[in-house]
């Protein structure tokens, strides 16, 4: 990522300390070539295991879990309705356009966001490029039209130090007014 790069502060933070621990980059949200509003990071061989958003940070904004099968994503959504537990499901089943998952997004008792989704792509290749989405192609958000949020946008974990304190939060970097809310954490 060029040093040159203008980045909303949760996304520099968690991109940078993502790369520096082997992670690689799937997809990016971007404005021009000098703005980086949302970073798709993986270890494993899908598209991503952590996704880091724009707004106030540093933040995590949920963790990426794969399944094999669609039918996976729509029996966990089943789960949580047959125990009563609906409030757990924030967003979803549904359709990215960022990964082409199809996905539900759970909370956890605590809080913190995570995906479950399915029908991405292989990351495996050592010559996978980042593919690099533009902040204005409203088909980022959801592929299929579904209105996102607004926790999507405005709720995240907060990132701890290595002694368990918890970072102070800034306010993003960049002017965030002229861009619609989107799948980039932007509102």
């Amino acid at each position: 990522m060029p040093g040159s790069w203008r980045v909303s502060a949760c996304t520099h933070a968690g991109f940078s300390h993502a790369q520096s621990l082997g992670f690689g980059c799937s997809e990016t949200i971007e404005g021009d070539e000098h703005e980086l509003y949302a970073a798709w990071m993986y270890r494993k061989q899908t598209v991503h295991d952590v996704a880091f958003t724009g707004g106030a940070g540093p933040r995590l904004h949920h963790l990426g879990v794969a399944t094999h099968e669609s039918h996976q994503v729509l029996r966990t959504a089943d789960i949580f309705g047959a125990l009563h537990e609906e409030k757990h499901i924030e967003r979803g089943p549904g359709r990215h356009g960022v990964s082409n998952a199809f996905y539900v997004y759970l909370r956890d008792p605590d809080g913190h966001r995570v995906e479950i989704y399915t029908s991405d792509y292989y990351t495996g290749d050592p010559d996978h490029e980042t593919y690099r989405w533009n902040v204005n192609d409203d088909r980022r958000r959801d592929f299929w039209g579904n209105a996102v949020i607004e926790s999507w946008y405005k709720e995240a974990t907060p990132v701890l130090d290595l002694d368990g304190r918890q970072q102070p939060v800034s306010s993003s970097l960049l002017d965030e007014s002229a861009v619609q809310v989107g799948a980039d954490g932007l509102g």
